[in-house]
């Protein structure tokens, strides 16, 4: 989000039409137009001889052209997040939530696991991130919070002792994971599923189908254990979520999707007015300049 991105990025459309438009206007400059067709040859030859006649140079396209060039990167809205835009942390948000039933814990690349939803947290930025956990049932382990080390610490620390009942209701996790994101009034948001396919029944594809009403985005990270299911159900989970598929072996496709979401998202959307700066009105500045240039006085 430190980095410039295009607020109305479509006018770059207008860039090559307008490059087209210039080549034209030079050619028709450079001739006579219909009186070359509508003029004897010979006759047309004898008056650019006695100077009736001047062909054009094309050079009246130039100032035009970069003129316009100027204004259609000016509309595209070359913009930066604004100092201010860390007060608007409730705008967007990360929802992990990790299975730890006991097919998890016990599984030897549990730790691994633990590693890749670090990585996810570590990866926020400025964005809140909240921790939810389930095996039998759903528990919230860390409200909203932008200290990435404080999540990443409760991370390290689940265990086959976190939660006390059997079972994985994955259903029952997401449920509670739309229910905080409401209660956080938050704008826009990713939930991540870390999961080894274990309670991944219907109830959580309808769960997963309300999200994606929501648009709050749903992706999977698959994590194979010796107990768990195939990664069948969590590719149509994340696929019924608008989200992304990934294993915890390479978190970094959720990664990036997480952090390509979120600008675009503001982007199209009338928040980016508070959190982004827009220097397209600077860049008109340099369509002016050509424009007083066409007013000069012939010599």
């Amino acid at each position: 989000m430190t980095d410039f991105i295009l607020l109305r990025p479509w006018w770059l459309l207008a860039i090559p039409a307008l490059l087209v438009l210039a080549v034209l206007a030079r050619r028709n400059a450079r001739s006579l137009g219909a009186w070359d067709r509508a003029m004897d040859p010979h006759l047309m030859q004898a008056m650019r001889a006695m100077g009736r006649v001047v062909p054009g140079k094309g050079g009246g396209t130039i100032l035009p052209l970069f003129a316009a060039l100027a204004t259609a990167l000016a509309l595209t809205g070359p913009a930066k997040q604004t100092r201010e835009a860390s007060g608007y942390r409730n705008l967007d948000a990360i929802l992990l939530v990790v299975d730890i039933s006991r097919s998890m814990v016990t599984d030897p690349g549990f730790q691994q696991t633990l590693v890749a939803a670090r990585t996810l947290a570590a990866t926020a930025g400025s964005r809140q991130t909240g921790l939810v956990v389930f095996a039998g049932d759903a528990y919230l382990a860390s409200a909203m919070t932008t200290d990435s080390r404080a999540l990443s610490n409760t991370l390290a620390l689940l265990d086959a002792e976190t939660a006390p009942d059997a079972g994985s209701d994955a259903a029952s996790a997401l449920l509670l994971a739309r229910q905080v994101i409401a209660d956080a009034d938050i704008a826009f948001a990713d939930i991540v599923l870390v999961t080894d396919g274990g309670g991944l029944s219907g109830a959580a594809l309808a769960e997963a189908a309300r999200l994606a009403d929501r648009e709050i985005a749903l992706s999977v990270l698959y994590a194979p254990t010796a107990e768990g299911a195939p990664p069948d159900a969590a590719r149509t989970l994340a696929k019924t979520g608008n989200g992304i598929f990934a294993t915890v072996t390479d978190p970094f496709p959720v990664a990036d999707a997480l952090d390509a979401r979120v600008a675009s998202a503001l982007a199209q959307t009338d928040y980016a007015l508070i959190l982004m700066r827009d220097y397209g009105r600077y860049l008109l500045l340099l369509a002016l300049l050509p424009l007083l240039l066409m007013f000069r006085r012939p010599a």
